[in-house]
């Protein structure tokens, strides 16, 4: 007790007490802060992992595209780089609808420069989403074709399921992300 009212000055130095409370409380919590599975960066818009001799994988967190009525269709990727293009990318892919899609034949994704068809489309889950239903599905591509993607933020992603289709565009918010994407990460390659 002697060495605690040395430090702070004697009994009545409140002051003094609350601020050695409050430093030591700060040092504390920041060492718990620490994230150590992966950076964030991009304001959230990607992750970034590394995977040794593989280079660093990167997670592209889900871009949204409006579709007819309220239909929305959210987009994520995965792939790995490492000194050149050579891998290939995982597109997975959710869509939110007012009817049930149980399985799709292709996907295409152009932006007025190139243009990607995506097939052998796997259905991972559908499920209730609120007054919506919510279909997930997976699928691979090229990541050269990826890369071009990102060049051009006018992107129209049109979903085939036997004779029919359906129309996905990107709103304003969506080019913003798909530019800084770009930026920040595929002008690396």
């Amino acid at each position: 007790m002697k060495l605690y009212q040395n430090i702070v000055g004697g009994k009545g130095n409140g002051i003094l007490t609350s601020l050695l409370v409050l430093g030591v409380v700060s040092c504390m919590s920041g060492c718990v802060s620490i994230k150590s599975s992966g950076v964030k960066s991009g304001k959230n818009m990607y992750e970034t992992f590394f995977v040794g001799d593989e280079g660093t994988q990167y997670f592209i967190k889900p871009i949204a595209f409006s579709g007819e009525k309220t239909n929305r269709l959210v987009v994520d990727f995965t792939f790995r780089y490492k000194d050149k293009i050579k891998d290939s990318a995982v597109v997975n892919m959710s869509f939110i609808n007012t009817e049930i899609i149980r399985d799709l034949d292709s996907l295409k994704i152009t932006n007025g420069l190139t243009s990607v068809v995506l097939t052998k489309i796997k259905t991972l889950f559908v499920e209730r989403y609120q007054k919506e239903y919510k279909s997930r599905f997976s699928t691979t591509g090229s990541l050269v074709d990826l890369n071009r993607l990102f060049h051009n933020n006018d992107w129209t992603i049109t979903a085939y399921k036997q004779s029919t289709s359906s129309n996905y565009t990107a709103p304003k918010d969506t080019k913003k992300k798909i530019n800084k994407l770009k930026d920040r990460i595929f002008m690396l390659f």
